[in-house]
């Protein structure tokens, strides 16, 4: 439908934390810096090893006026399982909403082979990410983007 809800709103507030759209550490050279925060570390007292990223702004730089993605060959691995999400599909997606809506279906269902890859590999990278810094002494940290302050993940 390329209806550019994907790519659009982005901000999210969760677990009383603003986020936005989650980068790996290679992703976050897709888009302008400015646009690009912190979004999980690991530390002690302080945030010290940052473990992943998140676009700062609402909408995609990368999405035109219709509703292509200009990288699109090169984009996220949360663009590429989109509208796939852990255990079920995004409510951003309005086409699979009205679908399982309309049928009556529950909102897990099984991700087709080529987004649970980019699912899986992505799962992987931000396990690994987090294994290589947390330690048991180690506290997770969030970067709340309307504060931006750090704060403890609970």
């Amino acid at each position: 439908m390329k209806c550019g809800n994907c790519c659009r709103n982005l901000l999210e507030e969760r677990e009383g934390v603003l986020k936005g759209l989650t980068l790996t550490a290679n992703e976050k050279s897709l888009f302008p810096s400015n646009m690009v925060s912190p979004l999980t570390a690991t530390g002690k007292e302080r945030p010290e090893h940052i473990i992943d990223y998140q676009l700062n702004v609402n909408d995609c730089p990368h999405i035109d006026k219709t509703n292509q993605c200009r990288i699109y060959d090169k984009r996220p691995l949360i663009c590429r399982a989109f509208p796939y999400v852990q255990r079920g599909f995004s409510v951003k997606c309005t086409v699979l909403k009205g679908v399982f809506k309309k049928e009556g279906l529950p909102v897990v269902f099984p991700v087709p082979p080529a987004e649970r890859e980019a699912d899986q590999k992505r799962d992987r990278y931000f396990q690994n990410r987090r294994r290589k810094y947390s330690k048991t002494d180690s506290k997770m940290w969030l970067f709340n983007l309307a504060t931006k302050q750090w704060v403890e993940r609970a």
